[in-house]
């Protein structure tokens, strides 16, 4: 199901190529052949090649979604009914980009970035290798998006340079709000850079769960999800110009306007209203006139949609 909810995506997203350009995709490339390949030292450089490409330094990253996004990765997030599965991505071939559908049924900002740069380090790491049926391998894959994810996310000069010893859990709910990462993630992290051994680590987990169970933290609501804006804002682009009428959006994509809002992001309702066409040829021309660095609306980026 899943698997065709991003199929779904992948055919909004071509018919909104008809009208605009995309960010450029920007991943490292590594053309592994087998999980067998891949060593922790290749995991944690491909972590920072990502980083160094997409200009964050080795600071907290503010906001994951939009800076994946802006790599010219699609992607989506919605409610899915599915618990045990967090995420999917996969490489495109009629798009030529990469996608990440992620579930929004938990709504827990920590945790969802962590999915999504779980998924990201998929797709880095796995490209060349075919999904796996076999649950040994399964979960070798599994545990190297793990590992990327946590290099992506905590990067090991920086993030180790602010950790106090001995570590307690309240130091870490410090760091869990600095960096944006729970502190189960961070855990596992100090664990992977050799902070702490395996005993300390499940004595941490332990009073972890002692103290505040196993399904949340403390501050877990003050952080919340990251959304996608990359389609929606293609849409809204497309209706506020008056290339295509708003209640003409799914005919011309070929979905249901539920479906379509659901995988966009848009407000419930959104493609019921009524718009105005003009030329395409317009919307090319108003793009390009107004061709500039991102602007800012609030608190979010802007993306500019022309190429380079």
């Amino acid at each position: 199901m899943l698997e065709a909810r991003l199929e779904w995506a992948q055919d909004i997203s071509i018919a909104l190529e008809e009208f605009v350009d995309f960010p450029e995709v920007k991943l490292p490339v590594r053309r592994y052949e087998s999980p067998e390949q891949i060593s922790a030292s290749d995991i944690e450089e491909a972590a920072c090649e990502c980083r160094d490409l997409w200009g964050l330094g080795r600071r907290a990253i503010p906001d994951l979604a939009l800076a994946v996004e802006s790599a010219g990765v699609i992607l989506v997030r919605e409610e899915t009914g599915i618990a045990p599965i967090e995420g999917l991505s996969a490489w495109s071939e009629a798009l030529q980009r990469p996608m990440i559908l992620l579930s929004a049924d938990k709504a827990n900002g920590f945790r969802s970035r962590f999915d999504l740069a779980h998924e990201l380090g998929h797709l880095v790491l796995h490209k060349g290798i075919e999904r796996p049926t076999d649950p040994v391998r399964y979960k070798q894959m599994e545990d190297q998006a793990h590992r990327f994810a946590g290099a992506f996310l905590l990067p090991a000069e920086t993030f180790a340079a602010e950790v106090k010893t001995p570590v307690t859990l309240d130091s870490l709910l410090l760091l869990k709000q600095r960096w944006g990462v729970s502190v189960a993630a961070i855990v596992m992290r100090l664990h992977a850079l050799g902070i702490i051994d395996q005993d300390e680590k499940s004595l941490l987990f332990k009073r972890r769960s002692a103290r505040w169970g196993v399904k949340s933290e403390p501050g877990d609501e003050a952080r919340s999800p990251e959304q996608p804006r990359l389609l929606k804002r293609t849409i809204e682009l497309l209706a506020s110009s008056g290339v295509l009428p708003i209640e003409a959006v799914p005919n011309y994509i070929g979905l249901g306007a539920f479906d379509i809002e659901r995988l966009t992001g848009l407000s419930e309702g959104y493609l019921s209203q009524s718009g105005v066409v003009l030329p395409l040829t317009k919307l090319k021309a108003i793009v390009a006139r107004d061709a500039s660095p991102a602007a800012v609306e609030g608190s979010a980026t802007v993306l500019p949609f022309n190429r380079r």
